[in-house]
């Protein structure tokens, strides 16, 4: 799966989602707070002409304050934040390139068009040099009808005082996206000295002002009262006689459940009246093995009953990775596998893992690609995109039970 696999694309949701998360921990310093300040000094959004457009630039400083506030909401351990660490810089290239991510919002009747974007959109420097993107996604080369969002990569700059371009906005020729080195602060200071300093620099006065002298009521000038309009009375009328009852069809005698009236008349014939039909005979052996099932699976002493299912087994397995416990899951590998692998190379093998786990938290996908093999699929968050990372496990009968095939 490459580095570009497939976004999810939710535009305003997104951002205003992660506004919300990172707003949560903004009572005092913090990574998350660190980190959106970054954000909003690094992000530029302008209106086109049925469109909105908004380009976020991903600096080399983001990197620390977001491991470090991703590492503490999943639980991530020192080896774990590490690969967590490398797979963000290598997933934008940060310190290689000038990732941007571009978000176009088209709300026009007609959808808008950048293609090719190569052409159209180019990073331009305080000395006027420009310079095509490197690579981007594709889906920017698409018509947009909705909202798009997508990655382009530049070649790193020295400095970091330069716009991107882009035109085809529907306004001017080519709208400029700005950034600046050192951008005005856009939140005013939460400590509480700053608070304090504020307080005793805004001092209120409150003027007392004397009562307004009452006026004398005014006189009313009566009304005559409104008569009330009297309707009629309803004449009663008397009740009409109850309608007879129907006479109702005889009812003919029920079929047999399951059972057919050729079968039902056969049946007869052979004098076998007692002996249940086929279906019925299927329909109460299914019944038992769900009763059976649900059974096993109610009850942990069961767990290595031939009724516990293949799916269940896997959602276990990755329950117990969710929750971070390799030796758990080391218990329910498959003999092969164990030979393979030794506790402390299973282990191993999962640290590197550390952003699928991450991923697996918030919530994943199982697809079956037949019988004994299972793909899951889980969204990893890299700021305001998400990519789709799967890993396939493999399911084996061992006796009365399932084993995860690694």
């Amino acid at each position: 799966m490459n580095r570009f696999a497939r976004f999810d694309f939710a535009g305003f949701a997104l951002w205003t989602g992660l506004c919300v998360l990172l707003g949560a921990f903004a009572a005092g310093a913090n990574p998350f707070e660190e980190t959106i300040d970054i954000l909003e000094n690094r992000t530029v959004f302008h209106w086109g002409r049925d469109c909105l457009v908004w380009v976020v630039h991903y600096p080399e400083e983001l990197v620390e304050p977001w491991v470090e506030a991703e590492a503490g909401r999943a639980g991530m351990t020192e080896s774990e934040r590490e690969a967590y660490r490398k797979g963000f810089v290598s997933e934008l290239a940060i310190g290689a390139r000038e990732p941007f991510l571009v978000t176009v919002y088209a709300f026009g009747p007609r959808p808008l068009s950048f293609s090719p974007l190569s052409e159209n959109v180019s990073l331009v420097t305080s000395g006027g040099e420009r310079f095509k993107p490197v690579r981007y996604d594709k889906a920017l080369d698409q018509p947009v009808n909705g909202i798009v969002q997508g990655l382009i990569f530049f070649p790193k700059q020295k400095g970091r005082e330069f716009s991107v371009a882009i035109r085809g906005m529907g306004v001017r020729d080519e709208c400029l996206f700005s950034f600046r080195e050192s951008p005005p602060p856009l939140f005013a200071a939460s400590s509480s000295s700053a608070r304090q300093a504020r307080a005793e620099e805004d001092e209120v006065v409150v003027l007392e002002l004397p009562p307004k002298p009452s006026e004398p009521p005014k006189a009313r000038v009566g009304t005559p009262p409104r008569q009330e309009q009297r309707l009629p009375k309803e004449i009663a009328r008397p009740p009409l006689p109850p309608a007879p009852p129907r006479p109702s069809a005889p009812a003919l005698p029920a079929e047999p459940e399951g059972q057919s009236m050729a079968e039902f008349v056969e049946a007869m014939r052979s004098g076998d009246r007692g002996a249940p039909p086929p279906a019925k005979k299927a329909a109460e052996q299914a019944q038992t093995e769900q009763s059976q099932a649900n059974q096993a699976d109610q009850n942990p002493a069961l767990s290595d009953s031939a009724y516990v299912s293949r799916e269940k087994t896997v959602r276990d397995f990755l329950s117990l990775w969710t929750k971070n416990d390799p030796a758990a899951m080391y218990s329910m590998l498959s003999k092969s596998s164990r030979k393979l692998f030794s506790e402390e190379t299973f282990e191993s093998d999962l640290r590197k893992t550390s952003d699928f786990r991450a991923a697996l938290r918030d919530g994943y996908r199982l697809e079956w690609l037949g019988t004994e093999r299972a793909r899951v699929v889980a969204a990893r968050r890299i700021l305001l995109v998400r990519t789709l990372v799967s890993r396939t496990l493999g399911v084996v009968r061992e006796g009365t039970a399932w084993k995860i095939v690694w």
